[in-house]
């Protein structure tokens, strides 16, 4: 969790000079890889122990959530655009649609992340086939928990506290359920 809301903390004022430099295109990319960065960082000191060249899962980290987060929200816009003959903002969807959004892009994100660590763990470790449907399963559900959890809290839709508490309940579910599948991948519990 920590991991995942440090990568959006430290993305979040990267973004603005990185989009002023190359553009939202490709910038968009590697903002999103700062976010895969953090995560499989915190995740790093876990893999050290058990592989010989760790410091690969940070950058396949990086590479699989810059991929799936930027995936996922051009799906959901472009969903949104054809519902709705136009360009979309999350601000002005209902709760329900908000859930559904942040839902759609966690689990292609959660998806791109987990096919992304896999290969690199696949070669190391035997247990590891559910390993992308953890991560694409409980990012969709951690993302689209958060939003709602924001909404019935009534925190104002684009505040930080309302990005905060997504952000948190997202991360900490998926942290929970990856943390565990890591537990059974290396220990066998």
């Amino acid at each position: 969790m920590l991991g995942f809301v440090a990568g959006v903390a430290l993305a979040l004022p990267l973004g603005v000079p990185i989009f002023a430099i190359v553009g939202a295109m490709a910038g968009t990319p590697l903002v999103l890889g700062i976010v895969g960065l953090g995560l499989g960082t915190a995740q790093w000191p876990v893999m050290r122990r058990h592989f010989a060249k760790s410091w690969i899962w940070i950058g396949v980290s990086a590479l699989g959530m810059a991929i799936g987060l930027t995936a996922g929200v051009t799906l959901v816009e472009q969903i949104g655009r054809a519902v709705v003959g136009g360009q979309v903002n999350f601000r002005m969807l209902g709760v329900a649609g908000r859930a559904l959004s942040f839902g759609a892009i966690g689990i292609v994100g959660g998806a791109s992340l987990g096919i992304a660590q896999w290969l690199f763990l696949r070669r190391h470790a035997l247990a590891c086939k559910v390993w992308i449907g953890v991560n694409a399963w409980s990012l969709g559900a951690g993302l689209a928990f958060g939003s709602l959890l924001a909404d019935a809290l009534m925190l104002r839709t684009g505040s930080l506290a309302n990005s905060g508490v997504l952000l948190v309940a997202g991360g900490l579910m998926a942290g929970l359920c990856t943390s565990r599948t890591l537990a059974r991948v290396f220990i066998g519990r």
